[in-house]
């Protein structure tokens, strides 16, 4: 495994409690992301470096945007709309939803159905839900039993499901039936140690590698299509959560977290909170 510490600087200094959900919007030409407990959707332009932002009215744990370009919130555990005026529209409640309970991270396939996770936010294991909501308003429980859904993604052909459960440092991979949207043969894809970090958010890149962020380990891991760690890109903070490509790719955008971190973990790591640029077309060389 390769270690590397490319360049990276902070895109929007703004100290989120918990930053994530990051998403490129080719229709707004905007980096999205949230803040989940500061209950915030931030909108980030490359262009100009202004980052707007929109206080939602609960704890918004999802962020995703379908294929139409319409943006979706889970907002503890009811899904809404984002309508162009700026007002937020609940359309669903999850079949279990519980104050103990809130959406975690969620994302669209190409045929339009949401897939997001559903955890207890008290820390009870083994409770955690995936669910799949499709475009007729149904739900379907895809699987269960997690301590902490977390980052999901698919293989670039669409034939491979990946989910992560963040507490167990594990992240599976299934078999995906792209027109029903059916899973299969879940097996273990990758495992980590969680004292080294927890596997956080997931995206893959243009050569099918996918990077799952360390939460608690200060990096984002790139691992082959085989499982396999091909290296690690150092960041300067201890808790990232999650990353996406913007514009043409040639930067990786990481969101961050303050929680929990005290006085002295914040004065060693400053930029925790913000959002990050890094020069991932550098991380690679």
């Amino acid at each position: 495994m390769k270690t590397v510490s490319p360049d990276i600087s902070a895109a929007v200094e703004i100290g989120a409690t918990i930053g994530e959900s990051p998403i490129w919007s080719g229709k707004r030409q905007r980096l999205l992301w949230i803040d989940i407990r500061g209950c915030k959707l931030h909108a980030y332009d490359p262009a100009t470096g202004r980052n707007e932002t929109l206080e939602v009215p609960d704890v918004v744990g999802a962020l995703a945007e379908d294929p139409s370009g319409a943006l979706t919130l889970g907002l503890g555990c009811d899904l809404a709309r984002l309508t162009p005026g700026g007002q937020v529209e609940p359309f669903g409640r999850a079949p279990h939803a519980d104050p103990s309970f809130r959406f975690n991270d969620g994302k669209y396939d190409r045929e339009g159905r949401l897939w997001i996770g559903l955890m207890n936010s008290e820390g009870r294991k083994g409770i955690g839900i995936l669910y799949r909501y499709d475009p007729d308003g149904t739900w379907h429980v895809c699987d269960r039993g997690f301590d902490l859904p977390n980052g999901l993604e698919w293989s670039h052909d669409g034939r491979t499901f990946y989910f992560t459960d963040s507490h167990k440092g594990e992240i599976y991979a299934y078999d995906f039936e792209p027109e029903s949207g059916e899973l299969g043969n879940r097996r273990l894809f990758f495992s980590i140690d969680p004292a080294i970090g927890k596997p956080d958010g997931l995206t893959i890149d243009t050569e099918g590698f996918f990077l799952s962020v360390l939460f608690d380990g200060s990096a984002i891991l790139r691992i082959d299509p085989e499982g396999k760690v091909e290296r690690k890109i150092e960041l300067p903070v201890p808790r990232p959560t999650c990353c996406a490509f913007a514009g043409n790719g040639r930067h990786l955008f990481v969101t961050t977290a303050r929680l929990g971190l005290s006085d002295a973990d914040l004065r060693a790591a400053p930029a925790s909170g913000a959002l990050l640029r890094v020069d991932y077309e550098g991380a690679l060389q």
